[in-house]
């Protein structure tokens, strides 16, 4: 949720304290560890929150991709053939029609928002921290945009079209 992603977002700006002069003399003075055991645990945290982001937003694209856009599109497909079947009759779909253009931009829109978050993981970067930022910046809130989009679409596809599992289906389990 968005909890999650803003405290990873904020592990960027948090693990660098690790590092600094007053906190390797701390762990030094009680013999916790010494200056360089602290740099390694350091790099093995920032190396961990790039594996793990970079995971996330892996699956976050294929989860787009194989579920939900198919979903949307079906459902626009739907909606279409009913507005176009109310119409070859010689009625009018008013609603119908507004329907079809709400899903079809959701829609758009998220397919755009897919495109965005995987050209964001296509990044290199001189140094992990540098990496971390990158990650923190650009393609955290990239996932955070996509799910808003995806949360917009889930709430409007009908349910036996919806792929995943539903907020509510997830908070009260039978």
């Amino acid at each position: 949720g968005k909890r999650g992603l803003l405290n990873l977002k904020n592990t960027v700006d948090a693990l660098p304290q690790m590092v600094t002069k007053e906190t390797v003399a701390l762990f030094e003075k009680y013999k916790v560890l010494n200056e360089r055991e602290v740099h390694a645990r350091y790099e093995i945290m920032v190396e961990t929150y790039n594996k793990t982001i970079n995971v996330e937003a892996q699956l976050t694209v294929l989860m787009a991709n194989r579920y939900v856009l198919p979903a949307a599109l079906e459902y626009a497909k739907q909606v279409g053939q009913s507005v176009a079947a109310v119409k070859a009759a010689g009625g009018k779909s008013l609603e119908g029609k507004k329907l079809l253009d709400k899903v079809t931009k959701l829609t758009d829109e998220f397919k755009k928002r897919t495109d965005k978050l995987e050209a964001s993981l296509d990044h290199s970067a001189p140094s992990a921290e540098k990496h971390a930022k990158h990650f923190r910046d650009v393609v955290i809130p990239a996932m955070a945009a996509l799910r808003q989009s995806s949360d917009a679409l889930e709430a409007i596809i009908p349910h036996e079209l919806w792929p995943l599992p539903t907020y509510r289906e997830m908070l009260f389990v039978k």
